[in-house]
């Protein structure tokens, strides 16, 4: 079995605030790099800190894995039918009674009716909560944003694994190279088999 590249992502602080930026990379770090595996934790080869401009990721998430977040939040908190309203005081710490992992705290922050931040991460996590519209423009930017700093952590591996471990960056090209011809086969295949329902479909448009 190839052996992945791998990120690690270690909150600044154990804050519910940090563990929910550190969730927020990592969902920025799947979208960006799909063939690298990032994980929350405190060791590893390449081991980042979490930035504000990565709470973007948070949009990345899809409508179910946010439902299953949320479930398991509201579940870890015994909060199934009451509204959850936060309040984070000056040093992250949020009003609630349990220290939860990084993505059950992520859970209780999506499932929030009201997300009031003190600190500077704090309000961008609830500015990125509070948006609804994915083709808004403050959307389209906090994406960005979260993306060229995904981009900046992935060269960053990539660079220090050719110095420290070029046989797995050469694992890792063969394994894509190999994804992408698969693909294409695929693409192939199924279009030789459809070609005529294309054909019938597109002298109809």
């Amino acid at each position: 079995m190839t052996e992945r590249l791998r990120i690690v992502i270690n909150p600044v602080e154990h804050q519910p605030t940090s563990q929910v930026l550190a969730v927020a990379a990592a969902l920025a770090l799947e979208w960006a790099a799909p063939y690298v595996t990032s994980v929350i934790g405190n060791d590893g080869p390449f081991v980042i800190q979490p930035e504000d401009d990565a709470v973007g990721g948070l949009l990345r998430l899809d409508p179910e894995r946010s439902e299953r977040l949320q479930l398991a939040g509201r579940d870890a908190l015994s909060e199934v039918e009451s509204q959850i309203c936060i309040a984070e005081d000056d040093e992250g710490n949020w009003n609630i009674p349990d220290r939860l992992d990084s993505w059950w705290v992520t859970g209780v922050a999506l499932s929030a009716t009201e997300f009031v931040g003190t600190t500077t991460t704090g309000i961008a996590i609830a500015e990125t909560l509070a948006i609804s519209n994915r083709t808004e423009q403050r959307c389209i930017e906090l994406l960005e944003k979260s993306q060229r700093w995904a981009m900046e952590q992935i060269d960053d591996l990539l660079r220090a694994t050719a110095t420290s471990n070029p046989r797995i960056l050469a694992d890792t090209l063969l394994s894509l190279s190999s994804e992408v011809e698969t693909l294409a086969d695929t693409h192939a295949i199924l279009r030789a088999r459809y070609q005529a329902d294309i054909d019938t479909i597109s002298e109809h448009l």
